[in-house]
């Protein structure tokens, strides 16, 4: 994770005051894994295996690029916009977003548990996170914390939104949007949206188990164990899980 921190006891910063709340917009993070853009239009996957679709909410910012399904992070504008930001990421950080997300508990601490446990060590608590600006095709994001027993000091740092966001959800700190941001990259749930049910789906409840495999869970689980593996430093296991996944996708 790459920070850069600034210091203020009044409020008043620069470029972003934690005070600066009328161009925010609090937002909430959807069960969403997966954004692509093509010929359909743009389409968010989201956990369930349900399938949205979406138009941008700028009608001048054009059509939006094409590119295959992406892990992404989605979060919706908790104003009467209902606007979503889709903030495409990498799949480790995504995975880990969901883990949290439904409270999974998972045997070996992430980095996320570290980055939560070093703060409070150092004597701060998180405060707010805000999704602040985009250059070129990069988001940026700004983490606040607070130091304990002195609310007035506060340190600002610069990190990924897939970082910020992921120590947000742990840490139970609101996650903002700036609003000009969320209206010209935001998109918006078309009403008639197609449906497009899962290979295999019968319209029973989604959180039922089905009787046969299910491929995408399985997907899943090589993909994680590979990020976990590299992330771990075992990199014979993770090439052992590549070649694993690789294998598995050609004879879908």
């Amino acid at each position: 994770v790459k920070c850069g921190s600034s210091f203020y006891s009044d409020g008043n910063l620069a470029e972003d005051s934690i005070q600066d709340d009328e161009n925010y917009i609090n937002s909430t993070v959807l069960e969403a894994v997966e954004v692509k853009s093509g010929a359909d239009g743009f389409m968010i996957t989201m956990r369930d295996g349900r399938h949205i679709k979406c138009e941008h909410n700028n009608a001048d910012g054009g059509h939006l690029p094409d590119y295959a399904p992406q892990p992404a992070i989605v979060l919706k504008m908790d104003d009467d916009s209902n606007l979503l930001l889709p903030i495409i990421v990498l799949e480790l950080p995504c995975a880990m977003l969901m883990e949290a997300v439904r409270n999974i508990q998972v045997a070996r601490p992430t980095v996320y548990n570290v980055m939560k446990d070093m703060i409070e060590l150092m004597g701060y608590q998180p405060k707010l996170v805000r999704i602040t600006k985009r250059v070129h095709e990069a988001y940026f994001a700004r983490l606040y914390l607070a130091k304990v027993f002195s609310g007035s000091l506060i340190c600002s740092l610069d990190v990924r939104p897939s970082d910020a966001i992921n120590l947000a959800v742990r840490c139970q700190v609101p996650i903002q949007v700036n609003k000009q941001l969320a209206y010209c990259d935001g998109v918006r749930i078309v009403k008639e949206a197609m449906r497009l049910p899962l290979k295999g789906f019968k319209g029973l409840s989604l959180d039922r188990p089905e009787s046969g495999t299910c491929t995408e869970a399985e997907e899943f689980v090589l993909v994680r164990s590979m990020m976990v593996a590299a992330v771990e430093e075992r990199y014979n296991d993770a090439a052992r899980l590549r070649d694993q996944l690789s294998k598995f996708r050609s004879s879908k």
